[in-house]
């Protein structure tokens, strides 16, 4: 049986992250050398049917001379080459215990000046080149009822929507620029009070324990409809948008999709217990954003796993399927 996971059958791994890459999971993988990241990142289509395979036993991997906290995820810095951001691995390969980078990487990354450069954020030229592209506004609802606003560039759509784990998504503006829609997404924060930012557990919440689906498109559209009359209303009296900016074009699942959404609207989502300091194996069936539907050996009982729970940690070789869950999970 080949664990996706893993190319050989011993050496460990760190788990960094599930990106979309033309709207199929791939999975993000760095190698160990030494007990140490190499800082070397390879990337892994997630197929279905896979197998993956892992533990992270406390004990084992203190034995191994691994972290068992997260490593640092290094930053990103502006590419020279082609307009858009690299990333670059931690120069210190360090474990830290809160947040996503060490104090060192923070300083270093270029790509969160981003986030206010419509408050007069400067930016290096490389990222300003980034800043200057097309930039969409979209309303994104989740399985329960909840919504909140968010960007995407040209270089990310419709890749932001798919690792945002949404049941309803729809774009409602199309900008000149980061700064232009930076600048509709704090307008419509304080007009609507739509957030713009869910946590992953809440996300993860939301899947398996969603609302009814028609409740869900409900909130949805009434969302949507309270955010394009904003800007409407924005483009009579205001001179930061104009009326021809204010879309309405929904985002639609891709294939990779379909078995999760099915899932989800069947209600059959099952939360499994955390992935952290056990062992665990199971068949992929289906992802949305940084979540897997997988099964243990019947397809007919789908299980919802959290991948974010996973990133930055070191992984052991397992390979073996972990035992089935005889009922949900009751984290929640």
């Amino acid at each position: 049986m080949h664990n996706l996971l893993f190319t050989d059958n011993a050496t460990p791994v760190i788990f960094r992250d599930l990106k979309w890459v033309d709207r199929a999971p791939t999975l993000v993988l760095e190698t160990t050398q030494d007990v140490r990241p190499t800082g070397i990142l390879t990337q892994v289509p997630l197929t279905p049917g896979a197998f993956l395979g892992f533990s992270t036993i406390k004990t084992d991997l203190q034995a191994t001379g691994l972290s068992t906290n997260r490593y640092c995820a290094g930053y990103a810095q502006a590419s020279h080459q082609y307009v858009g951001f690299e990333h670059r691995p931690c120069p210190n390969t360090a474990p830290i215990t809160t947040g996503k980078q060490c104090s060192r990487c923070i300083a270093l990354d270029e790509f969160s000046a981003m986030h206010g450069i419509h408050r007069g954020a400067r930016l290096l030229p490389a990222a300003q080149a980034y800043a200057s592209l097309d930039h969409w506004l979209y309303i994104a609802t989740f399985p329960d009822g909840t919504s909140k606003i968010g960007t995407a560039s040209a270089h990310s759509n419709p890749r932001r929507l798919d690792e945002q784990a949404v049941a309803f998504a729809t774009f409602i503006g199309h900008a000149n620029d980061g700064a232009q829609v930076r600048i509709w997404e704090d307008f419509i924060s304080k007009e609507t009070g739509l957030v713009q930012a869910k946590q992953a557990r809440a996300k993860y919440k939301a899947w398996c324990s969603p609302l009814p689906h028609d409740r869900v498109e409900k909130a949805h559209s009434q969302a949507v409809a309270l955010a394009r009359w904003s800007l409407q209303e924005a483009a009579l009296f205001e001179d930061f948008i104009t009326e021809d900016q204010i879309i309405d074009q929904p985002w639609q699942p891709s294939s990779a999709m379909e078995s999760t959404y099915s899932a989800l609207k069947a209600g059959w989502l099952n939360a499994l217990p955390t992935l952290v300091d056990r062992e665990c194996g199971f068949y992929v069936s289906g992802a949305t954003g940084k979540f897997l539907t997988v099964h243990h050996g019947d397809p007919a009982l789908p299980f919802l796993v959290n991948l974010t729970e996973l990133s930055n940690r070191a992984l052991l070789p397992h390979h073996q399927p972990s035992e089935q869950p005889l009922s949900q999970s009751s984290l929640f």
